[in-house]
């Protein structure tokens, strides 16, 4: 049997006619948001802060609800018309988490691990912290079991895990909390994992939520000492989710202490950052769907592999397996891959194979499902690899993220003018392609590059003029879920992504 080499990945052929609904975003994704931040905030994005993956997942996309799987399987091609001569092909592979019904929610044994030291004294962090509680503590409910850690100089167990019963008592603990001191984070994840494993139940949902800048000072303050730490606890099922708060957090130890622990990571640089996180996507915090997912890409021949999104270097020409994020209920996550095709006959050809595994965490047991890529050969010379919105909207998201990797390169080297240059090619590209998928993300992006070419330009004391004339790009071939509401004008090798 042909075996494929595997790709793991820290981040379906369906193309039936089906309602699309907006998914969330996937469980780790605080790149996008702390980029964001960074830019706002008049910095320049240092380049290892964007994982490419991570970035585009932090974006909403519409892909089908799942009907008769935890999880749902979606392909798009960006063009399933190919010429003759061959061509570059992308394929987007979309996976869907379903949705808890009204009372589906596993209860939850919690432990809320709070960062109280003087370093959360900035005006973007307590308050974020107090309000973002205040959000999450209404999606609680009264037969879920909660604790409360407090951490500065050292620890402070401030409300041992209990029933949230009516809820008063959280918010009297949160509305009390005050910075000060140093930052024992140690000290404050052990107590509360410590609290969780003591009251472990196996029926409920055992998890810590760290909320943090992830600066720590005292106490054990090595990442890998507080990392190896904290594993063993996730070995023994007890999940970690990680908020960071404020821009000068530690975005390697939040993001190690999420993949290893199997929960979320998300950064928190605004209200409606907070209003993401905690309200419209608390249902994937809480309550995971899938683990050890997996989707493997096999070129047939006449196909060869060219890119993953999140993998900097060519992945095997034959195929790869991507090992994906755990999926929270209502989560989402998206892989774009390129193929490059050789020449063919006129027709339908079977392109690729892609295979969806994962582990059903209610059933508790693997599921598999696969599907083929097809194409027809045969189309006009004049071909666009991107003609389908949805595609070519979530290849713009790529490219804008790899424009903030380029731009820190340029500033480094102290080429100003050419890191401009990059910021506004890149503004007016995510400009036409929000005007064609009626994008209101894409927009906000736009704005963001635009703002970023201010804090580009200070550095050359002038704003340069950028002119470069606009092209109108045609419309999707496939069923559009973007777009809609525009004015009429085997054993596999494995590569890691981030």
């Amino acid at each position: 049997m042909k075996t494929t080499p595997r790709v793991v990945v820290w981040f379906a052929l369906c193309l039936a006619l089906v309602p699309p609904l907006a998914g969330c975003a996937s469980a780790v994704d605080a790149s996008k948001a702390y980029s964001r931040g960074a830019i706002n905030s008049g910095m320049i994005v240092p380049a290892d802060s964007i994982r490419i993956h991570e970035y585009l997942n932090h974006c909403e996309q519409r892909f089908p609800e799942p009907t008769d799987q935890p999880v749902g399987l979606d392909v798009r091609l960006g063009n399933p018309s190919i010429p003759t001569i061959g061509g570059e092909v992308w394929i987007q592979i979309g996976m869907q988490a379903g949705r808890d019904g009204a009372e589906g929610r596993t209860p939850m044994n919690l432990a809320l691990v709070l960062d109280v030291s003087g370093s959360m004294a900035d005006p973007q962090k307590m308050p974020y912290l107090k309000q973002s509680l205040s959000v999450f503590l209404q999606e609680l409910r009264p037969e879920d079991r909660v604790g409360i850690v407090a951490y500065n100089d050292d620890a402070v167990l401030l409300r041992p895990v209990d029933l949230v019963g009516s809820g008063p008592w959280i918010h009297s603990i949160v509305d009390r909390l005050e910075p000060g001191g140093s930052t024992n984070l140690y000290a404050g994840l052990m107590m509360g994992l410590g609290e969780v494993d003591r009251t472990f139940d196996i029926r409920r949902n055992n998890r810590v939520i760290l909320l943090t800048d992830g600066i720590a000072n005292v106490g054990v303050t090595d990442p890998d000492r507080i990392a190896a730490s904290a594993l063993a606890y996730s070995q023994r099922g007890i999940n970690v989710s990680t908020i960071g708060l404020g821009l000068d957090m530690n975005d390697a130890l939040l993001g190690t202490l999420a993949r290893q622990g199997h929960g979320a990571y998300h950064f928190v640089d605004s209200a409606q950052e907070m209003d993401k996180v905690f309200r419209q996507e608390v249902e994937g915090l809480l309550e995971k769907v899938a683990s050890e997912v997996h989707v493997s890409i096999e070129a047939y021949p006449g196909a060869s592999l060219r890119m993953i999104t999140g993998l900097d270097d060519a992945p095997p020409a034959q195929g790869a397996e991507v090992v994906l994020q755990d999926m929270g209920a209502g989560e989402s996550q998206v892989v774009l891959a390129r193929l490059q095709t050789q020449a063919a006959p006129r027709g339908n050809q079977t392109l690729a194979r892609v295979t969806l595994r994962y582990f059903d965490v209610f059933a508790q047991t693997p599921r598999e499902a696969v599907l083929e890529v097809q194409a027809e050969f045969g189309g006009a010379s004049s071909y666009d690899p991107l003609m389908d919105i949805e595609v070519r909207r979530n290849v713009t998201i790529v490219r804008s993220a790899k424009a903030l990797r380029t731009i820190d390169g340029l500033w480094q080297q102290g080429l100003y003018e050419q890191a401009w240059q990059e910021a506004a090619n890149m503004e007016r590209e995510l400009r036409e392609v929000a005007a064609m998928a009626g994008d209101a993300q894409l927009i906000d992006d736009a704005d963001l590059f635009r703002r970023y070419q201010l804090t580009l330009a200070s550095a050359l004391g002038y704003d340069p003029a950028a002119k470069d004339p606009s092209h109108q790009l045609e419309g999707p071939s496939a069923t559009p879920r973007w777009g809609n509401d525009l004015p009429p004008e085997p054993a596999l090798p494995s590569v890691e992504v981030r």
